[in-house]
Formats: C-alpha cells, sequence, structure tokens
C-alpha cells in the first residue's frame, strides 16, 4: 500500500501544481466615471491585447471592472489593494506621491497624451485665435483641468494660469459656461469628447496646439509583480509586431482628421523628467505631426 500511497500523493501533487499553473490571472480595469467618459477605451483594448499575447507563456485571464471612481479615489485603492490587480493609468508623479505604486515598464500611449488642443470658451474664442505666440496664450488665458491631473504642473511651470475644478463632466460645462477660457484635452480624447459633451457653448479651437513630454503609464501596487511582468512583456511584443501601434492607429484617426494638427501653431511646453522611471520610453512614441 505504501507505494500506491506514495503514487497518489505525487499525482494529487502534480495536480494541484497543474491547476495553479491553470489559474486565471485575475486584473482589474477602471470603469468609466459616466456614461460619457470614453477615455478607458484604448487602455482598456491595449491591456487585453497585451495579454492576449501572452496566453501561450502565462496562461488564461479574467478582466473584472472597478466601481466608477475618479483618479484620486482609483490610485487609493490601488494602493490599499482592495481589488485584485487594479491597473491605474496616470503620471509618474501622481504615483510617486502614493509611494506604494510601480509601473508597467513601457509607455502605452505611445506618447500621444503629449499633444494637446483646447475646448475654448465662446467669450474667448476669437481672442485665443488671435493669439500667434505662446506669451500671449499663458499671459492673456487661464487653462482648466481636473482636480490633481498630471498637466497641472507642467502648464504652471510653464508660466499658465491653471484652475483646477473637480468632477470630469463638470469640466465642460465650466469651459462652456466662461468659467476658464481654455480646457485642453489629448488628441486621443478629444474626437468622442467633442460628441459626448457636445452642448451650447463648447466650441473647440482651431488655432493652436501644445505638445510637451507626458508620459503616463500603467501602475498598480508594486506587490503586483507578476501581472507588471506580464504586461510588460506583451506591450513590447505587441509593439514589436506592430499591432499596439496599429491599435492606437485606429483610435486615433477620427480626433486627427478633427483636429488637423499640420494646420494648427505648434507651442513646444518644457517638462521635468518623470520621477522613478528608469527605463527609455521615448522611442516609442509616435510623431503625430506626421501621422495622417
Amino acid at each position: 500500500m505504501k507505494p500506491f500511497r506514495a503514487l497518489f500523493a505525487a499525482l494529487l501533487a502534480c495536480s494541484v501544481s497543474i491547476a495553479a499553473s491553470a489559474a486565471e490571472l485575475l486584473l482589474t480595469l477602471r470603469s468609466p466615471e459616466s456614461p460619457t467618459d470614453k477615455r478607458q477605451i484604448y487602455i482598456n483594448a491595449a491591456l487585453r491585447l497585451a495579454l492576449d499575447k501572452t496566453l501561450a507563456s502565462h496562461g488564461p485571464y479574467k478582466l473584472l471592472s472597478s466601481p466608477p471612481m475618479n483618479k484620486q479615489r482609483a490610485l487609493l485603492s490601488a494602493r490599499q489593494k482592495t481589488h485584485p490587480n487594479l491597473m491605474i493609468m496616470t503620471g509618474a508623479s501622481e504615483a510617486h506621491e502614493t509611494g506604494l505604486l510601480a509601473p508597467v515598464r513601457f509607455p502605452l500611449m505611445l506618447g500621444a497624451t503629449g499633444y494637446r488642443v483646447c475646448f475654448v470658451s465662446p467669450q474667448s474664442q476669437q481672442a485665443v485665435a488671435q493669439a500667434s505666440t505662446l506669451d500671449e496664450l499663458r499671459n492673456k488665458f487661464s487653462i482648466l483641468q481636473g482636480l490633481g491631473w498630471s498637466d497641472v504642473p507642467v502648464l504652471r511651470d510653464n508660466g499658465f494660469h491653471v484652475i483646477e475644478g473637480a468632477g470630469y463632466e463638470a469640466l465642460f460645462r465650466m469651459v462652456a459656461r466662461g468659467r476658464a477660457d481654455l480646457f485642453c484635452r489629448s488628441v486621443l480624447e478629444v474626437q468622442a469628447e467633442a460628441q459626448a459633451q457636445a452642448q451650447p457653448g463648447l466650441l473647440l479651437d482651431r488655432s493652436f496646439a501644445l505638445v510637451y513630454d507626458m508620459p503616463q503609464f500603467i501602475y498598480t501596487h508594486r506587490d503586483n509583480t507578476a501581472v507588471i511582468e506580464r504586461l510588460t512583456l506583451g506591450l513590447q511584443q505587441a509593439h514589436a509586431d506592430g499591432s499596439l501601434q496599429a491599435l492606437m492607429r485606429k483610435h486615433l484617426l477620427p480626433s486627427l482628421q478633427l483636429v488637423e494638427l499640420s494646420k494648427r501653431r505648434i507651442h513646444h511646453l518644457r517638462t521635468a523628467p518623470p520621477p522613478d522611471i528608469d527605463f527609455e520610453y521615448r522611442s516609442y512614441s509616435l510623431d503625430l505631426l506626421k501621422e495622417r
């Protein structure tokens, strides 16, 4: 009986090992903050692409959705590990302040978040269009941003008067009602927002664009090393075979056609190096001034 028991124990241990290796990896993706919030669409699609690229090497996965929450609440949830492998797209400075988050080591947005065009208030539309220099823009007009967003210190460091507001949809109403002159958005977001947030007074400026280094990365709790390594590998593979760039261009094309970057005055802003980022990310950036 002893050999049988030993064989049974070995088979049991093997089956447990196989079951463990085949267990689904659970990831929690952020839900939109509101029914009109489209900002997560590309992010979530890119993460699915990375996970699919690593199915053979890392096994199955299951995606969960977080409750709707703003970024500050999402960062707190990631820090407290209230959801399994919660993934947050944010700037390095915001993540650095939490002290407990680590990045997926790949620039998921391929530099697209650094190209900004602006919604403009009805009262300021004509004057903004006539402002031919960067000094005129920063000395005469206010820029609205969300509370604690990564762009706030960049814009302030470059001399802009920045007003912070709370509530994603409320920001569009604020600029439409003239409570700020400009509300600048990345070209990846602006086309969907122009449709979803259409309302009296909400106008898209056609005269200029801001360009600056605004790397954002997927962050999660630093203990989630397995998912960080898997997503890094998957995104590298997707970039190497071109599928990630194709996905980005698919999501970018409607906005690029809307904003017509080649017809705008381009103003470049200076930025500080992102904290705690010790890997090269700029080489992955698309040059949107050459994209069509």
